[in-house]
């Protein structure tokens, strides 16, 4: 008979997708009504960003470009789901199957460089430590 595991799962920190942070290294860009916005955040079925306005509308026009093996360009609708300005989370709609495959593609792409850079060694030989570790 196979063990049960169990695992705890805090409700209010649960969430659909994993989100990752796009380093200034790498190619993400994101367009509202044509209006280029800073990336806080991705995951396959959303985003968050800054923007220093106010956002008016529930639905905008987005574009989202980026490079993975090609360059891709995803123009679908964004459903703010949180306005704290100047942040700000919506979820992709009218994406396609394709595109939220490519979306993750990108995630991975995202998550594979940062490990890369923090095995890079720094200017001392040692590896670069990136985050906070709790000691």
């Amino acid at each position: 008979m196979k063990p049960k595991i169990e695992i705890d799962i805090d409700e209010d920190a649960k969430r659909r997708n994993f989100r990752v942070t796009p380093h200034a290294d790498d190619a993400v860009e994101l367009k509202i009504a044509g209006i280029s916005m800073e990336i806080i955040n991705i995951s396959a079925h959303g985003i968050a960003f800054l923007f220093p306005g106010d956002a008016k509308k529930e639905i905008y026009p987005i574009q989202l470009a980026f490079t993975t093996d090609r360059d891709y360009l995803i123009e679908c609708d964004l459903r703010l789901i949180r306005k704290q300005k100047p942040e700000y989370a919506g979820e992709f709609e009218n994406a396609s199957e394709r595109d939220i495959s490519r979306i993750t593609s990108l995630i991975v792409e995202c998550q594979k460089k940062e490990i890369r850079r923090a095995n890079r060694p720094d200017d001392d030989g040692e590896p670069q430590a990136t985050g906070d570790v709790d000691k």
